[in-house]
């Protein structure tokens, strides 16, 4: 074990050697003092008072007549599973499939291994004797499956006692997989699928056949287990196209359902965010009958009541802290992913870059600006202001050495794409992030933040220095540009602001040219709040902000309350996190991609339901 060889406590003991010498230095009393001294002024503060102390909100919300109500909602739906789940339990058909499902990693591998020898077996063969050639891949899968035959052990009893697979699973806060004294065949059902596949294989092209064989799989796990597509959604969202984003979570809202309506599984519970989320999901729903272009608005507005719903789903599916713990380092790990494939953008130059994205009159022609899978430079820093400061907080919660080297290695990697990016306004973000963080975890890091920042200009590449210093400066067209972009919406918002022209790309395009600077023609406002004034009008933009700052509002509360560090760690990176990201909102429409969109709702519902998990006592399975 790595805890128990001889290297790791000699870098223990020189951990403590060097804390003991810098804490009785003279650097390092002053470093004491300074943080002592900054830490009083930020406690007698009003901003703390007002941010960190409890205001009875959620109280008041579950007396008040909304709480009520959708209290009420909660037990209706109670009554409603109660009525259907003893039919559910009486069925042998439904039993068996949540018995299969709930078993599968300890079935025995030599059914899995006929499953595939079957399924790459008959497409091959009909493709030899038909055609006169072999697909190599369904071959392939045929021969993955002769090993797999010879081992008749479960996945749970292979990996048993194995210390990587351990830490790997402390990592996602498992602390270990149940093991089953035989494992399960089901081999006819195998044999079932595995020829039922083979065959769709050899009717439908490779790519068809793929998403259909993931589509089915993945389906069927979901609707047994919604976390499973709560982590699969924490997985994909930056990586595969939206529409496929968009079909997993209708699915994992569907798998939902039947767990809040039928099964009884899980529970409906409201809070004082979720009353906001109503009503914002309400004012887009009327944003319809408002809009200047129904048939543009309509598909936009089934999209956001779609993220609306996805929300509860995971609010209230992810309620214990495990779960929550669990889903994060699967959005670290998702995150590592995209920030790698940047990284390699940047260095291979595979990649296309538009001249909309650089001024190169004003800086450097042969400054790039990387994507990675999410398409735009811009779009992708949103996303990492939340990798960096996700991965961040986990070097603090992690108690595993191993565990805290791999957390810092992602958010090293997500830095540097981040930097890569080029994009000023998720720099900002982040750096604002950091500072929150800072104040609320751990002040010594304000000493070290303010001596990072003077040092920056030594140690940060010319090429880099000159673009931060470049924010606000006119001369750069993008900057002009954006100026007279943000004119001639604050024209716009000045007409619509009652009721907004409803949401969509065309809607926007429409009026804006009535109001827009000779040149700046846009797709979007480039300004967060200006845009929901227009799309939804002043009641959008109120009900966004109520939302955000009950948010806020309920994880600062946690940072100091909560006896738990790891809480407040976790607390104080999601609202740290979101403030980055609402102070980029300033800067651009961050709302502007769907995926994006949707990675900020699933971030959204972490945070109520961290704020939920804590009021409702959720403390299973978790890793202290």
């Amino acid at each position: 074990m790595v805890e128990q060889s001889f290297f790791y406590w000699l870098a223990m003991r020189a951990k403590a050697a060097l804390a003991r010498i810098f804490a009785h230095s003279l650097v390092g009393r002053c470093f004491v003092r300074l943080s002592a001294f900054f830490g009083n002024i930020w406690g007698g503060s009003g901003v703390r008072g007002l941010f960190l102390e409890g205001y009875g909100l959620q109280s008041a919300f579950k007396k008040g007549i909304f709480g009520g109500g959708l209290a009420a909602c909660g037990g209706f739906a109670a009554r409603v599973s109660g009525f259907f789940a003893p039919a559910f339990e009486r069925s042998r058909i439904l039993s068996f499939f949540t018995n299969f499902c709930g078993s599968l990693h300890h079935i025995s591998l030599r059914s899995f291994g006929v499953m595939l020898l079957i399924m790459g077996a008959i497409p091959t063969a009909m493709s030899y004797f038909t055609l006169g050639y072999v697909p190599l891949l369904m071959a392939a899968v045929a021969a993955l499956g002769l090993p797999l035959m010879l081992i008749n052990r479960s996945f749970a009893r292979l990996c048993n006692g194995s210390w990587l697979l351990k830490k790997a699973l402390g990592f996602f806060f498992v602390d270990e997989i149940v093991v089953t004294d035989k494992p399960r065949h089901y081999l006819p059902l195998f044999i079932a699928l595995g020829a039922a596949f083979g065959l769709l294989a050899a009717i439908v092209d490779l790519t068809t056949f793929i998403l259909i064989f993931g589509g089915i799989i993945g389906g069927i796990l979901v609707l047994h287990r919604t976390e499973i597509g709560i982590f699969a959604a924490a997985l994909v969202i930056p990586i595969v196209p939206t529409m496929l984003v968009l079909g997993l979570f209708a699915l994992t809202i569907a798998s939902f359902l039947i767990k809040v309506f039928i099964t009884g599984k899980t529970a409906l519970k409201f809070s004082v965010i979720d009353l906001f989320v109503l009503i914002f999901g309400g004012i887009v729903a009327y944003s319809l009958a408002t809009s200047y272009l129904f048939a543009s608005s309509l598909p936009v507005v089934l999209v956001y009541l779609l993220y609306v719903m996805f929300y509860f789903a995971v609010k209230n599916t992810i309620n214990t802290r495990q779960k929550l713990f669990a889903v994060l380092s699967v959005i670290a790990l998702s995150g590592l992913v995209v920030a790698a494939f940047g990284i390699w953008q940047r260095l291979t130059g595979n990649f296309v870059m538009t001249e909309a994205w650089l001024d190169t009159d004003f800086f450097d022609p042969t400054m790039v600006r990387i994507y990675s899978t999410l398409e735009n430079p811009n779009v992708l820093g949103k996303y990492l202001i939340f990798i960096v400061m996700i991965a961040f907080g986990m070097v603090y919660y992690f108690k595993d050495y191993l565990h805290k080297a791999a957390a810092a290695g992602i958010m090293a990697a997500a830095g540097l794409c981040l930097v890569f990016t080029q994009s000023r306004g998720a720099w900002l973000g982040v750096i604002f992030s950091m500072g929150i963080f800072a104040l609320l975890r751990d002040r010594r890091l304000v000493i070290l933040g303010v001596l990072g920042l003077l040092a920056a200009p030594l140690v940060i590449s010319p090429e880099v220095l000159q673009r931060f210093l470049s924010i606000g400066d006119l001369a750069d067209t993008s900057t002009n540009f954006r100026l007279s972009i943000w004119l001639g919406s604050l024209d716009m918002a000045r007409v619509f602001w009652p009721v907004g022209i409803g949401l969509g790309t065309e809607n926007f395009n429409m009026i804006y040219n009535l109001y827009a600077f000779s040149a700046a023609r846009a797709l979007h406002s480039h300004n967060l709040y200006l845009q929901l004034i227009i799309d939804l009008g002043i009641a959008g933009l109120a009900t966004f902000l109520l939302m955000a700052a009950a948010y806020t509002k309920g994880l600062l509360v946690e940072t100091v309350k909560n006896p738990d560090k790891h809480i407040r760690t976790l607390a104080a990176v999601l609202s740290a996190a979101m403030l980055g990201y609402l102070l980029q909102g300033m800067t651009d429409n961050i709302w502007f991609n769907y995926r994006v969109l949707a990675f900020f709702w699933l971030i959204l519902a972490l945070g109520a339901a961290l704020i939920s998990t804590i009021k409702n006592g959720g403390h299973e399975n978790e890793q202290t």
